[in-house]
This record gives C-alpha cells, structure tokens and sequence, in this order.
C-alpha cells in the first residue's frame, strides 16, 4: 500500500475513529485503526466488537492496499507532523509501514497481514431519518445522566427509544430517576420501532452531531449514524425496558415555579456540606413563596437558605438526594423551572416552566411519616 494525503484531514479522521477503541481489549489488534487506501480516498476505522466507526478522507493512492497500525501511536504522530501532507508506505505482509515528511521518517510496526474483525453492516433499514444539527448534543445533556451505572441490569444502562406517528420519545433511568424527551417527527411515514440505544451511542453521536445534520437508521440488532464523511454503528441493546409510564405522576399536590439560577446556586451551596457525605438528603420545605433548603452533617456543619418562588397547593417537608436535584436542573434549557411534587414519598417532576418537550421524574428520600 502507498499513498499520500493531507495531515489536517487525516489527523480529525484518526481522533474521530479512535473514539472507540478502549483501553484493554481481548485482542491486540482492536488497539489498532485500520487504513484501506482505494479510488482515490482513504478509508479510516476502528471496532470494539460492539461499534464500529469508519471516516472517509480524499487521498493520492499509488498502491491500493490495507494495514492496520497501532491507533494512539499512529494519531500522535500524524497530530504531530510539521508538514501538510505526508506519505505512507506499508509492506502487504509485515503490516510495517514507513511514514515520510518532508526529509523525514517515521516506521511503525502494524499487525502484519491481520486485519479488524468483521463487524456486520446495516443490510436492511427499517426506519430512517433526519436530525438536525445539535439535536443529539441536547439530548445527551438530558439524558445521559439519568442512565445506570450498575451491571445488575444492562437494560437500564440504555436509553429507550420509541419511533411513531408524529413524535420520536426518549427515556432514560437508573431506577431512581427517569429522563424523558421527546422529538416532532411529523414527515415520518416508516413502521413503529421500539429499540434501546446504548448511551456511547449519544455521546459518540452528539460529537458527529455538533456541527452537522446526522441521517438515523435502525436495522435488526444495529443502529447507524451517518454524517458527512463519517459512519458510526453499534449494536442495540437487548431485554425488556422497564414501563416508565407508571411512575411518571399525573396529579400534584403542591408545585413551585422558581428562577433555574436561583435554585442551582442554593443547592450548590448547600451541596457543599452534603456532597461530603453521599447518604446525606437535602431537606425542601415549600410553603406560600418560598422554597427552604437545608442540610446537615455531624462532622462538617449545617447549611440553611431560603430561595424565592411561585408556590400553589400544599406547604410540604419532603427529602432529596441534592445531586440529582442539580443534575435535573442542569438538564433544563430556560429561565425557570416548574417543581410538581405529588406527595412526600411520591416521585416529583421538574421540567422547564414554560413546557418544553423536557421532564425529569425523581423519586424522593425514604422519610419516617
């Protein structure tokens, strides 16, 4: 193999593609991202088994051929390089390749004749759309934080996705919170699709996403995510997602609408002893115009503060974990956020005041009544 491409182009498609190479691997040779030169570009990728990413750049190809070469090694070197273009030279049976600039050279050792391991492509489409540009940014903000951590229940660690008529819906939980979101999807014409999209499937798409429209495509056990130059394919995750619909609350007995700033900057405040000690709530005390906050731990200290609000139905004491009181309110897009509680051991729902196509569902601490 032997060609010559540009070192600005080559360096974006290594640090794109080599997203998704993890730090330990079962095999040596998914460290590497894999180079096939043909027709005049240069095809870029790289797999974990569970996604595959391959980027797209123009090339000069004197020689087809493919080698795959170590992914950290080779992009520090391409970043690095002093010249705009450069050349690179690999022979078809060590996979030894020889990188020239200017009056330079570099030699990596790649993989010999192996190659990445096959990962399957999308072969039928049964549901394809648009998002525009910075769509799934917003929704990884929304969403990802709301997701599991734990093992015990994979599923949990995925966002649900349901495609219909209309409206595209998204939800996420970890059991003790639940994120939904929801898209207008009003040319959509294809089938009813109810998938879960693993979360790496958000943050590597809110990057392809940034600047660019992204065309969605769910297949059989795949989901892909094109952009310009650019496809990123994982596989979907299996088992039964929980029925969110339960426990998102539909009566409220008290509700508050208060300044997003306000309330973020008391409860950072008050966070700043609770977060010392993870078992310690926050406790929210809401009457006529005014929502208390107030935490206290017996080695730190005690923390007080009192923030103004649009307050309506019942005064109430209830219990929060502060933290997933912040991480709502960060999800939030406006100036004022509307709290609904619907008892003081039922989940709240906190969403934008002005009803944007955003909630966040929280349960509150356990409390002797």
């Amino acid at each position: 193999m032997h060609f010559s491409a540009a070192q600005d182009l080559t360096t974006r498609a290594l640090q794109q593609v080599g997203r998704v190479i993890q730090p330990q691997n079962t095999m040596a040779v998914l460290a590497g991202i894999q180079l096939q030169a043909e027709n005049g570009r240069l095809l870029l990728s790289a797999t974990d088994l569970s996604s595959h990413i391959a980027a797209e750049i123009p090339c000069d190809v004197q020689e087809p051929g493919s080698v795959v070469l170590p992914g950290s090694t080779l992009t520090e070197l391409i970043q690095r390089l002093p010249t705009a273009t450069f050349d690179l030279t690999s022979d078809p049976n060590t996979g030894r390749s020889t990188i020239r600039y200017g009056r330079n050279k570099a030699i990596i050792n790649g993989y010999g004749q192996e190659l990445l391991p096959t990962f399957p492509m999308l072969e039928d489409t049964q549901a394809r759309l648009e998002l525009p540009t910075g769509t799934l940014g917003t929704l990884s903000r929304q969403l990802l934080f709301a997701v599991s951590r734990e093992d015990s229940r994979p599923i949990l660690k995925g966002v649900y996705v349901k495609l219909g008529t209309g409206r595209l819906v998204f939800v996420s939980t970890d059991g003790t919170r639940l994120s939904h979101s929801w898209l207008p999807i009003p040319d959509y014409r294809g089938p009813q699709k109810e998938v879960v999209l693993p979360h790496k499937f958000f943050s590597e798409g809110a990057r392809l996403n940034q600047n660019n429209p992204v065309t969605l495509t769910l297949g059989t056990g795949l989901v892909e995510l094109t952009a310009p130059g650019t496809t990123f394919t994982t596989r979907l995750l299996e088992g039964q997602f929980p029925d969110y619909d339960r426990v998102i609350p539909q009566e409220f007995i008290a509700e508050c609408r208060v300044s997003i700033a306000d309330l973020r900057g008391s409860l950072e405040r008050v966070n700043l002893l609770a977060a010392k000690d993870h078992s310690t709530p926050v406790a929210v005390h809401l009457e006529d115009g005014t929502i208390d906050l107030s935490t206290q731990t017996a080695d730190i200290g005690q923390a007080q503060e009192t923030v103004e609000a649009q307050t309506h139905g019942q005064a109430l004491d209830i219990l929060f974990n502060p933290t997933y009181i912040l991480d709502a309110l960060k999800a939030l897009e406006g100036d004022e956020a509307l709290l609904q509680f619907s008892g003081i051991q039922s989940p709240a729902k906190i969403m934008d005041a002005e009803g944007a196509q955003y909630f966040h569902v929280l349960l509150p601490l356990r409390q002797m009544i």
